[in-house]
């Protein structure tokens, strides 16, 4: 089974995610291509299982992933398909706040797109506050550092929540679905 491993990251913590999800799927004896959304194959077709993914940024996922989603929702709704988000929302101690992020970044994303997913990524991010996010997202940064660190996040350090056995098991899963499903 060939699979696409296509992801969307703004600061390149997605990448990790997307490479370890491609190298757990192939551990399982699929043949992966872990790809940036910004670099799309020129025929989808070919691949039978599509695990799309994007960091999140104002609760919105990456424009390439949305694109890719949008051109190709004809053919992904005849594949099988995973989607996951790499966020901070995933590290929110309170359930209904995560629960509710992840209906809206992954299922609502699916909806959107006509897809019947087989499995659904939710996994903790990565900032490092010494690189520029963007004028807007460090200007929110030093207006709210007292209630980021209020609120447990240290800016002065980075924040990786990023649960590699986490990502890995949910990477396997979503292989033994496709396969089962094959």
């Amino acid at each position: 089974m060939k699979a696409l491993v296509l992801y969307g990251s703004r600061w390149g913590g997605t990448v990790a995610v997307a490479q370890r999800i491609g190298r757990s799927l192939s551990e399982e004896g699929l043949t992966v291509n872990v790809v940036d959304a910004k670099k799309t194959p020129k025929n989808p077709e070919v691949f039978d299982l599509f695990v799309i993914g994007s960091g999140m940024r104002a609760d919105k996922w990456t424009k390439e992933t949305l694109d890719f989603l949008e051109k190709n929702s004809k053919l992904l709704q005849t594949k099988k398909t995973a989607l996951f988000v790499s966020c901070q929302m995933a590290d929110r101690a309170e359930p209904q706040v995560r629960e509710k992020a992840k209906k809206r970044y992954l299922q609502d994303t699916a909806d959107q797109y006509g897809l019947k997913p087989i499995c659904f990524g939710f996994f903790g991010g990565f900032l490092d506050f010494k690189d520029s996010h963007g004028v807007i997202v460090d200007i929110m940064v030093r207006v709210n550092r007292k209630s980021l660190r209020r609120n447990g996040l240290d800016t002065t350090k980075v924040h990786d929540t990023r649960d590699w056995n986490n990502i890995d098991a949910w990477a396997r899963e979503t292989a033994n679905k496709a396969l089962r499903a094959n």
